[in-house]
Formats: C-alpha cells, sequence, structure tokens
C-alpha cells in the first residue's frame, strides 16, 4: 500500500535553509557578480543564452545554495541544454559538473541541473572515490533513517509538491538486508491527481549507507491534464478483466548457465497490459494494438523436407552462391568482404561455420560517389548445411525531409504469400513448426503506413504449441518493388521435446502469474496523437524550423492522460519464469528453483541467532526444509563455503561455470549443487584443490576459523605464531595458532573457558553469527580503493 510522504525535522543540516523557489527569485532578481571559465554550449534554431531566464552565474550561484559543494571540488563545464517532455514541451537546463583531483588523482565528482526558466535543481547526482573511506556493517542508516533524510530532503527542495507526492514502498517492500556497508537505498515518491497515482512524474532519491544523499531527480510535468469525470470500475472488476483479456502462452526457456544437462524449461509467461479504466478494455499508451495476431496454425502438418545434413563445407564461391540464387542484389552490385568462422560449443562440443558476407554498391561514377556506398547487403550462409541465416539490404541514406511517401505496390496479403514461399523453399524442415505472425494492415497507424518502406512478416517456431524460445524466422518485403529487402532466421539446433510434457492447466498458470502483480489505479500519458512523433514535426526538426523537444503550436492536439488499471511486478529481486510442469518459479538461466518471497523459518523465532540467520535466508545461503533450518544443527562443510561465498560475493547466488571447467575435487561434480561455491571458493583462494572436499561431512570450529582468515585476507599473518597471543588453554590442539587467534581476537569467534575447542562441530547458528561478524570486521580492516554500490 502507497504512504503519503511525510516531513521530519531529521538530516536537515545537510540542506541550506529556505525555499528553493524564493533562492530562485532572489537570484533572478540580482545581478551576479561572480566570473565562472567554463563553456556555454547553445543549441539551434533560437536556443541561446538570452532564452534563459536564469543565466549562468545565477545558475552557478543557486547550485551552491540548493547542495553543500565540499573542499577542493572545482567547476569544470557548465552547458545550457534543451530536453523535451512528452507532448514537446520544451525545457531549458544549466548543467553543471564539478570535480575533485588530488596529486592527478580522480576524488569524485558532482553533476546538477537546473532548470533556466525557474532555477529549480532537478538533478543531483555525487560519486566520490575517497581511498581513506571506510564504510561501517552493517550500515550506519537503515532504511527507516534513509527514509527520513529522503523526507528531510524533499521538505526543503520540493515543499509545493508535498501534497501531492506518495511514497512508493515497493523498494521496502522487497528490500533485504545488505551485506556490505557501500549500499544505496532507492526512495521514490510519485505524483499523484486528485488520490490518483501520476508515475510517470515525480521525484527519486537514493541515500546511501553513510547516510549522505548520492542522487536526486525531479521530473514533473506542469503542462500535463488529465481524465475528468471517468468512473473507473472496480478493483474486483479490473482483476477479473485482466484475467479475461490476457494471453498466457507457453515457452521453451533454455538454461544456458545450468550445471550438466541444459533440459528445457517449459513455461508459462504473459505480457504485462493495461486496461482503459472505464471499459476494462485493453489499451496501448500510443493508440496502437498488440503486435501480432492470435494464428496458431503452421504452415503445414508435416515437414516438407527433411533437416539438411551438416556435411556440405561450401566453399566462398558456394556460398555466394546461396545467396545471389534466392536473393536480388543491387545492379553492379560488388563483393566487399568474405570471411569464414568456425566456433565450437564448449558444452556440446559441437562444431558450427558459417561464411559472413557483404556487398556495396556506390551511387554514381564520380570520384565523390565511389567515396560514398549508397547500397550496403550483408549475408550469413551455414557452411554445413547451406541455409542462408540472415541477408540485410541497406539502401541509400536519405533525410527525413526528403522522404517521400511510399506509392505501395505490393499488397500486404501478396507480401504474406511470397514470405511463406520463400519459407518453403529455404526451410522446407520447418514449415509444420513456424506459425505466421503478423501485424493487420487496419492495426498499422495511417500516417506510419505512408513511409514504411517493407512489409514485415515473422514466423514464429512453435512445437507442439510451445514457442521454441524466441526462435523465429523474419522476412521483410518492399512495398514498391516485391523484392526481399531483408531476411534472418534465429532457429537453432538444440533438441527441444517433440511433444509437450504435462503441464498446469491455463487457470493454475493464471493464478500463479497474478500472484506476482500488484493492480494499481493510476494516469498514463496518452501519446497516440503526440505531435513529437508526427510527420509534420520530423520534418520541421529536420529543416531547422523548430528545436528538438519543442513544441510545435500544437497544444490543441495535446490528449489528458488517460485513467487506467496497470500490472506491478511485486518481485524486483530476481527474473523468474513459471515452470508449467511444477507450478514453481524458476530461474531462466539456470534452472534452479528460486523462493521469489522472502524466505521464513517456522524455528528461528525468538532464537538467539534469529537476526543473523533470517540474514542468511534473505540470501537463500541456507535451506529450508518443511519449513525449518534447524538452528542448533551442525552445518555441513558445502553448506559452509555457499554461505561464505555468497556473503563474499555480495549476496548474490547465481554463480556459474560452464562444462569446460574440470571440477576441483573428486567428489564435487559438476551436477553437485555445491560445485560452483566450491569452484569460486578455489578460485577466490579460500580451498585448495585436492582428491576429496567432503561436502556432507560437518564443518568443525578450526576448519571454519580457517576459511573466515582466508576471505580477510590475513592468512599470511598466521605463519608468525610469535606475534600472536597464545593464551588459549588448548592450543596444543589446534594445528594453526595464528588462525584462531585472529578470530578471537577480532571477536568473530569466541572461546568457551579459555578453550577454542577446535574440533567442535558447528551449529547453523554459529556459522550465521561468525559470518555476519565477519562483514562487520571486513568493512573495518580492509582497504577500500573505489566504492562500489550493490
Amino acid at each position: 500500500m502507497l504512504k503519503k510522504a511525510g516531513t521530519v525535522a531529521l538530516a536537515s543540516a545537510i540542506l541550506l535553509t529556505g525555499a528553493p523557489q524564493v533562492w530562485a527569485d532572489e537570484v533572478a532578481a540580482t545581478s551576479a557578480s561572480a566570473s565562472v571559465s567554463a563553456s556555454v554550449l547553445p543549441g539551434k534554431g533560437s536556443e541561446n543564452v538570452a532564452d534563459a531566464k536564469i543565466s549562468k552565474d545565477q545558475a552557478l550561484e543557486l547550485a551552491k545554495k540548493y547542495v553543500y559543494i565540499p573542499e577542493g571540488y572545482v567547476l569544470n563545464s557548465i552547458n545550457l541544454n534543451s530536453y523535451g517532455y512528452p507532448y514537446g514541451q520544451s525545457s531549458l537546463s544549466w548543467s553543471l559538473n564539478f570535480s575533485k583531483k588530488v596529486k592527478e588523482q580522480f576524488y569524485g565528482n558532482i553533476s546538477m541541473t537546473i532548470n533556466a526558466n525557474n532555477g529549480r535543481l532537478t538533478s543531483y547526482y555525487i560519486n566520490e572515490n575517497d581511498p581513506e573511506f571506510k564504510p561501517t556493517y552493517p550500515p550506519k542508516t537503515d532504511f527507516k533513517g534513509a527514509k527520513q533524510i529522503a523526507a528531510a530532503w524533499l521538505d526543503k527542495m520540493n515543499p509545493q509538491e508535498q501534497n501531492q507526492l506518495q511514497y512508493n514502498d515497493r523498494n521496502e517492500k522487497s528490500f533485504r538486508t545488505p551485506l556490505d556497508g557501500n549500499y544505496q537505498y532507492s526512495i521514490r515518491y510519485d505524483r499523484t491527481v486528485d488520490g490518483v497515482l501520476y508515475p510517470q512524474n515525480g521525484v527519486s532519491i537514493n541515500v546511501n549507507g553513510a547516510g549522505q544523499i548520492i542522487s536526486y531527480n525531479y521530473n514533473w510535468d506542469d503542462s500535463a491534464t488529465f481524465e475528468k469525470n471517468v468512473k473507473p470500475m472496480t478493483l474486483e472488476q479490473a482483476a477479473q478483466a485482466f484475467r479475461d483479456k490476457v494471453k498466457v502462452s507457453l515457452n521453451y526457456e533454455i538454461p544456458y548457465q545450468a550445471k550438466g544437462d541444459k533440459k528445457p524449461i517449459v513455461s508459462y509467461r504473459m505480457d504485462s497490459f493495461m486496461l482503459d479504466a472505464a471499459t476494462g478494455e485493453p489499451w496501448n499508451p500510443g493508440g496502437v494494438p498488440a503486435q501480432g495476431s492470435d494464428n496458431t496454425q503452421p504452415l503445414t502438418d508435416k515437414p516438407l523436407a527433411a533437416k539438411p545434413e551438416a556435411t556440405l563445407n561450401l566453399t566462398k564461391e558456394e556460398a555466394i552462391a546461396k545467396v545471389t540464387s534466392t536473393f536480388k542484389l543491387p545492379d553492379n552490385a560488388k563483393l566487399q568482404d568474405a570471411s569464414y568462422n568456425e566456433y565450437t560449443n564448449p558444452d556440446t562440443g559441437e562444431t558450427s561455420s558459417s561464411w559472413n558476407l557483404s556487398w556495396v554498391k556506390t551511387a554514381g561514377g564520380s570520384a565523390a560517389d565511389l567515396k560514398m556506398p549508397s547500397y550496403n547487403a550483408w549475408a550469413t550462409v551455414d557452411s554445413k548445411t547451406g541455409e542462408v541465416k540472415n541477408f540485410y539490404m541497406n539502401p541509400p541514406y536519405m533525410p527525413q525531409s526528403e522522404m517521400k511517401d511510399v506509392e505501395a505496390k505490393v499488397s500486404q496479403d501478396e507480401a504474406k504469400a511470397q514470405a511463406v514461399e520463400l519459407i518453403k523453399n529455404l526451410l522446407p524442415a520447418y514449415t509444420d513448426q513456424l506459425v505466421l505472425d503478423v501485424t493487420a494492415e487496419k492495426d498499422i497507424q495511417p500516417a506510419q503506413l505512408k513511409k514504411m518502406k517493407n512489409w514485415d512478416i515473422s514466423f514464429n517456431r512453435v512445437i507442439d504449441g510451445v514457442n521454441a524460445s524466441s526462435e523465429s524466422v523474419h522476412v521483410s518485403i518492399d512495398r514498391e518493388t516485391g523484392e526481399i529487402a531483408n531476411y534472418s532466421n534465429s532457429i537453432s539446433t538444440f533438441k527441444y521435446p517433440q511433444q509437450k510434457p504435462q503441464i498446469i492447466s491455463l487457470d493454475k498458470a493464471k493464478e500463479l502469474l497474478f500472484s506476482q502483480y500488484d493492480i494499481q489505479l493510476n494516469y498514463e500519458q496518452d501519446m497516440s496523437n503526440n505531435p513529437m512523433y508526427s510527420e509534420k514535426y520530423k520534418l520541421m526538426v529536420a529543416a531547422g524550423e523548430i528545436r528538438p523537444g519543442e513544441e510545435p503550436n500544437a497544444s490543441e492536439e495535446k490528449k489528458p492522460a488517460k485513467l487506467i488499471y496497470s500490472l506491478v511486478n511485486k518481485n524486483v529481486l530476481q527474473p523468474a519464469v513459471l515452470d508449467a510442469e511444477t507450478g514453481t518459479w524458476k530461474n531462466a538461466s539456470t534452472g534452479e528453483t528460486v523462493i521469489l518471497e522472502q524466505v521464513k523459518a517456522d524455528d528461528i523465532e525468538g532464537h538467539w541467532a534469529q537476526t543473523e540467520l533470517q540474514l542468511m535466508l534473505d540470501y537463500q545461503a541456507l535451506d529450508v526444509k518443511d519449513g525449518k533450518v534447524n538452528p542448533n544443527e551442525s552445518i555441513t562443510r558445502g553448506e559452509m563455503i555457499k554461505m561464505l561465498v555468497i556473503a563474499m560475493n555480495g549476496g548474490n547466488v547465481g554463480i556459474q561455470y560452464g562444462a569446460e571447467r574440470a571440477g576441483s575435487f573428486a567428489d564435487v561434480s559438476s551436477s553437485s549443487k555445491y560445485f560452483a561455491y566450491v569452484e569460486n571458493a578455489v578460485d577466490r583462494g579460500l580451498l585448495s584443490p585436492g582428491s576429496d572436499f567432503r561436502p556432507e561431512a560437518k564443518m568443525n570450529r578450526e576448519e571454519m576459523a580457517e576459511l573466515i582468515v582466508k576471505a580477510l585476507g590475513l592468512k599470511g599473518l598466521t605463519k608468525y605464531d610469535s606475534v600472536f597471543n597464545g593464551n588459549i588453554a588448548d592450543k596444543a590442539k589446534l594445528k594453526n595458532l595464528g588462525e584462531a587467534a585472529i578470530v578471537v581476537g577480532l571477536d568473530i569467534m569466541s572461546l568457551t573457558n579459555g578453550s577454542f575447542n577446535p574440533e567442535q562441530e558447528v551449529t547453523k547458528a554459529q556459522a550465521a553469527t561468525a559470518f555476519f561478524r565477519y562483514l562487520q570486521k571486513r568493512a573495518e580492516i580492509q582497504d577500500r580503493q573505489y566504492r562500489p554500490y550493490y
């Protein structure tokens, strides 16, 4: 649920007092005396410094009032630019850039944008690279604190918009406690109109873990108008309309980064769309219906021929003949380049090869013409099968102002028939899997149709009702000559199942798909009559009559923002697809099952390590079975390595290795769930390759201490026993006194009655706590030469 933006006094010290608009009025009324050595870059036409109500010096003075410029930062540039809002509302802005250098070392930069008409700050960004900076962990500022800091900034910068802004809590809902002190909290406020969201306008603020505002963006179109007297359907009615109107398709997803066999995932997918809030009908901001058709019938019931054997090994001349026998090149076009390429798939060991060909034809016979190519053509031919993979024709460049309306002599139906015959000729083995998909002529905007050079015809590869990934064939037919202008074939040799498996019902699929969306009532700008997309507008820009972004006196054409229902994705953490066989969510790249909601365990509530355990659960570093994590159970070596590697990688679990990676341990094969983590630990120097890793064996305290010391980069110190406090009662049992002394000295691990107990097994709760403390100490002791954000 969206909450109103509150006002707070916290963090007011980071802002100077006074209302921004008052500053602008004061500055505009006085003559700035400061002289700035900076470049002013006016645009074309009437765009010059005289157009700006706020002068260069006034903009600089305002910038320094809005934001504190730290010592050592100097102004590098100040430029006057023009930006266009939707519908061409022109906005002049001053862009300022400051930077800091110390002995030629770059320490940071600040960029700001000031509206040249009213003096408002519209954007601000600071990037600091101080090598002395050390973050703390956990971050000094949590999400709640970041919201308070952002609200204080909003109070100062946007007081007049305050009552029209709503806090957008979507980032907060999906927030996970960071694993590094270098973190940015993204705070967003959306504009509202009479209580209805207009998310295309608003304010975005980023706050880092130290409580510093890193960026600010203010986007507001005062010229926007909104539909009135519209009675929207209820939320329940909108939900039903979405379910009734949605198009759900079955698709094969190839998990290219999966371990071992890359078995395709049969997934249910749907496209997000909008509904007219009053009628419940699908609506598009550009006024164009959804692309494609509802056709599901392949070109033929059976293939017209067998698949070609990959045994040809075409010569260059034979590859050229394959192209020229099917596609018409411009008269007198000359072969410019022919290159042969081979590629061996590391996963399958299969080698593919192709000829890449290009032709060029110049415009005329003069020396000047010969330097300027007018026609280019490219083609790729599979040298083993003889299949033409693509053919592209690039006609001479023509300025927009010189383009004439196309005199179409070929109808869309004629173009479709020609494209179908081309497919039957070039790809007879796939005609039973190719489904015609084309936007009907009646659904193409008349203005677009006038200038549209080609008919674009597509064929999607569909195998027993399942789309084969994104494989398709595209054909473009010249509307005037009927010649083939472009052809592309993305059909692969991947072995898909020829029959789809048993899948969950369509109703169940819709239920699961819609569970990942919120339905939201909001305004959306209607772009269907936007003069910036009209041909007249483009011609005026090309002729220099108006500036890019300037409205060509077409305010009467502008349409109000429309009241619509939209689908807003809840899952912002990771992309996932719905497995149509199991009804579970999968990572499309790896094929691994993912959990989209925050992971919860029933058995950690009130546990002494609840916070640390939940942190590890948030990043799926610990597994939950039957709702339990069993915190007091001993952790295995495989679980320990997974936890450490995820922590070191900032919470990223998608660590993958290809088939070419040989396992470092005999008992951790590429099919093991720990393979990627173990190999990454080897690469990081945490583990040394050997015969056996024993991933299911229990981890003891001395083994955990060794891993943590290596992760901190302190392993080299442990060889000097004399520098460590040997006041450990059972040090005689230790293989390495230094490792135990370091983790105890840093308060990552502790002693029990003065003993370290090196062979004692480590529980999951103890491991989670140790890694939380590791993250704290890593922030304190490790050098940081740059400031990455997570």
